[in-house]
């Protein structure tokens, strides 16, 4: 079952299940955006010097994944004018390739505001939030290269 944190104005899901794009943006989408921008994080056959990758596992600490990715959010919707809605969505467990294991949706009055909270967005979830990535490939499985220390989001 996913744990969520749903608004007018953010949605933030962690689930097992695989991600919606479609739903997402679907909440995303409202009259007053002229822009809806999305990304999609997905699986990939390599990684750093690990060629044949054919599955990632996520874990999180999933009590402060949906708060850390609410504050993500609110931080963008502060930073940037005109931010309609803000969607982050992340897949734990086994995923295969080409599967979407991350998804953020901003949708903004103008393209510029929706970019640069899309990218703050995925860009600050990658060091404020509590998930780890085990990578498989043709040479075994092993956690992912460069973890790095969790960080504040106001600090960012």
């Amino acid at each position: 079952m996913p744990s969520e944190v749903v608004s007018e104005s953010i949605w933030c899901r962690v689930q097992h299940e695989a991600l919606d794009i479609s739903e997402c943006m679907r909440f995303a989408e409202v009259e007053r955006a002229g822009a809806v921008v999305l990304f999609s994080g997905n699986v990939r056959d390599h990684s750093q010097g690990r060629p044949g990758v054919v599955s990632l596992f996520y874990e999180a600490y999933e009590e402060q994944v949906v708060a850390s990715f609410t504050s993500i959010a609110n931080e963008a919707m502060s930073r940037w004018n005109g931010i309609c809605r803000i969607v982050v969505h992340h897949r734990l467990g086994e995923c295969f390739l080409g599967e979407s294991t991350v998804i953020v949706v901003v949708s903004s009055e103008h393209r510029d505001s929706g970019f640069e909270a899309a990218r703050f967005c995925i860009d600050t979830l990658k060091v404020a939030s509590p998930i780890w990535k085990k990578e498989h490939w043709a040479g075994g499985s092993e956690w992912a290269l460069g973890a790095n220390q969790i960080r504040r989001i106001g600090e960012l």
